[in-house]
């Protein structure tokens, strides 16, 4: 990254804590009064030696105003040092208390708001997008990417500008007490910026290197959870731990390489600040003993309390860069997402469109996932309100692909989808997908009660109305003999459900919506013959009232429909009614005799 991008991801970052600036510059003027009592903590050691134990008691107007106030007995001068020293110590307690709440809450608001900004973008992506990311990625981003704006702002605020304020105020009274011995103490500067440039450079991309590792561990913990039934069912247990052995492995040898620059830092970091004391200890003892301008033990102990108070923000301020780089490489990884083009989203022209049925027509219509590689060409269909149609065909015709283009999931590479003759891409998305209800292959099913999965698309459904729409779907008879009946919890990712009970519920979902359109993906495909017929019926019954696209292997679940489709290679190659196709004998008719085959075969071996 150049100087520039640097700038404006720093730009970018803050502004996410912009609500809480007014607690930040709170914040900022605590560190200023920490930093005042600071400075005031060296005095009580210096008095005691040069004014109580000594005969120095105007060395400052700090020793001058002690003795102004302190009782006149050494025993009564003692116990108020004590004292002034016991609040100090503290009110910059107290202050530093406060402070760091209020740094932790500004951090906790923006890290709230970086979340909800990335979650929003990774809804809006395309599909397309997210079949090319393992999810483990996105849930890293989100989990532990996202903290990197705070770690930015904690270093920007508490550390950077605490430490530069500090680095002044103890320049200014370090110069003031003598001059000599403060050059020697910033003599040691130039190493100290030398080595946070050099290794400023390795941790960023250390830092890089070990977030990407994590975020494929994370990736393989997901995928080995999700498919744990796979591997169980084919004894691919070992293989997995073998195979999470290497990912975590990679994950360790990464950040040990980090580390490893991180103590080599540390080391050069100590050893300069280690000459630093030595020369200044040695050259502030000698002009004591000396007694040149006047300096003391007492502001020898002042210097040497300032000092740590000096190389203690220099550490800080030469450390940042290296801590920086991981704050900034979260942020990076989030902002690579947040700035991904959305491939399908409203135009600017974006029309809405009153939910009302409709008819649906594909003009000239193709598309491919890769360029030069079609899965559909020049399809050109119409579907008018309330017909029930189909798409038939063998596996990877593309009919699937198609259905994806309806909700516009993608957009198709040329021709067009319409409603009513309004292009699908001038039509705003959200009014687009109430138009359209799906049941799909793989049917999703949420960790909440049956009643939620039913109405997930219609949250504001009656009771009633949920019922109805799962006797339609066949799913009442299966979820009264559940423990709670409707109010029963599904397990993750439906494991307390069989596949039909899935596909019913999905089904149901489907049917609970006020969509005109309802487009199933083989949704009989896990259903016994007596349910599918019940399906069957019920889609029939909707008929005039809903368009119903189907897409079925079988054909004994599309018999019904006013038109069907047969694809092949992308294409529609036939299309007519049931009884058509099959005196049309071709690609339909050939399905048809297959599938009669192989239940006569059934049957006989039955």
């Amino acid at each position: 990254m150049t100087s520039m991008d640097h700038i404006r991801l720093y730009r970018r970052t803050f502004a996410y804590f912009r609500d809480g600036l007014w607690q930040i510059v709170l914040q900022l003027a605590m560190i200023c009064l920490g930093v005042l009592l600071g400075v005031l903590g060296a005095f009580p050691l210096a008095i005691l030696i040069d004014g109580v134990f000594g005969t120095n008691r105007t060395g400052s107007w700090v020793y001058r105003l002690f003795f102004a106030v302190a009782p006149a007995s050494v025993g009564g001068q003692i116990i108020t040092l004590g004292i002034v020293t016991l609040l100090l110590r503290l009110a910059q307690e107290v202050l530093s208390m406060v402070q760091t709440l209020l740094g932790i809450k500004v951090g906790y608001q923006g890290l709230m708001k970086v979340r909800c900004d990335l979650f929003r973008k990774l809804q809006e992506l395309s599909l397309a997008y997210h079949r090319s990311q393992p999810q483990g990625d996105a849930i890293y981003r989100l989990s532990y990417d996202a903290f990197g704006f705070q770690t930015i702002l904690n270093l920007a605020v508490q550390t950077i500008l605490v430490s530069a304020l500090t680095l002044v105020m103890m320049l200014w009274i370090m110069l003031s007490m003598s001059w000599q011995l403060t050059l020697i103490a910033l003599a040691v500067v130039p190493a100290l910026l030398w080595a946070s440039w050099h290794y400023g450079k390795i941790f960023r991309e250390k830092s890089l290197a070990a977030k990407q590792a994590e975020s494929d561990m994370t990736t393989a913990i997901q995928r080995s959870v999700a498919s744990i039934e796979l591997v169980q069912a084919f004894g691919r247990e070992a293989d997995e731990l073998a195979g999470f052995h290497a990912t975590v492995g990679l994950s360790v040898k990464t950040w040990l390489k980090l580390h490893w620059e991180e103590v080599c830092y540390w080391l050069w970091i100590g050893s300069i600040f280690a000459v630093g004391g030595a020369l200044i200890f040695g050259f502030g003892g000698w002009m004591a003993w000396r007694g040149i301008d006047g300096f003391t033990i007492g502001k020898l102990s002042i210097f040497l309390s300032y000092l740590s108070q000096l190389y203690g923000p220099l550490n800080k301020l030469s450390n940042s860069g290296s801590s920086l780089q991981g704050g900034v490489a979260g942020a990076q990884r989030v902002f690579e997402v947040l700035d991904r083009d959305v491939t399908v989203a409203d135009s600017p022209n974006a029309q809405p469109l009153p939910l009302r049925p409709r008819a649906l027509e594909f003009v000239n219509l193709g598309f491919e996932y890769t360029p030069g590689t079609p899965v559909l060409r020049d399809i050109s269909v119409r579907i008018e309100p309330g017909q029930m149609v189909a798409f038939v065909g063998s596996s990877g015709v593309g009919k699937t692909t198609l259905l994806n283009l309806l909700p516009r999931f993608y957009d198709p590479t040329t021709g067009a989808l319409k409603l009513d003759g309004h292009d699908l891409r001038t039509i705003k998305l959200r009014d687009l997908r109430k138009h359209v209800a799906l049941v799909l292959q793989e049917n999703s099913v949420l960790p909440a009660t049956i009643s939620e999965n039913i109405a997930y698309g219609r949250p504001d459904a009656s009771e009633a109305q949920i019922r109805r729409a799962a006797e339609m779907a066949g799913a009442a008879e299966f979820i009264q003999k559940m423990p709670k009946k409707y109010d029963t919890v599904v397990g993750e990712k439906g494991a307390n459900l069989s596949g039909g009970q899935r596909q019913r519920l999905a089904i149901a979902r489907a049917l609970l919506t006020e969509a005109p359109i309802l487009v199933l993906d083989e949704p009989t495909s896990a259903l016994d013959a007596q349910t599918e017929a019940l399906v069957i019926h019920t889609l029939s019954q909707l008929k005039g009232h809903r368009t119903i696209i189907l897409v079925s292997h079988r054909l004994s679940s599309v018999s019904d429909c006013e038109q069907i489709f047969v694809m092949h290679e992308g294409r529609v190659a036939e299309r007519g009614t049931h009884d058509e196709l099959l005196a049309a004998r071709g690609l339909y008719r050939d399905m048809a005799r297959h599938q009669l085959k192989l239940e006569d075969a059934v049957d006989a071996s039955a």
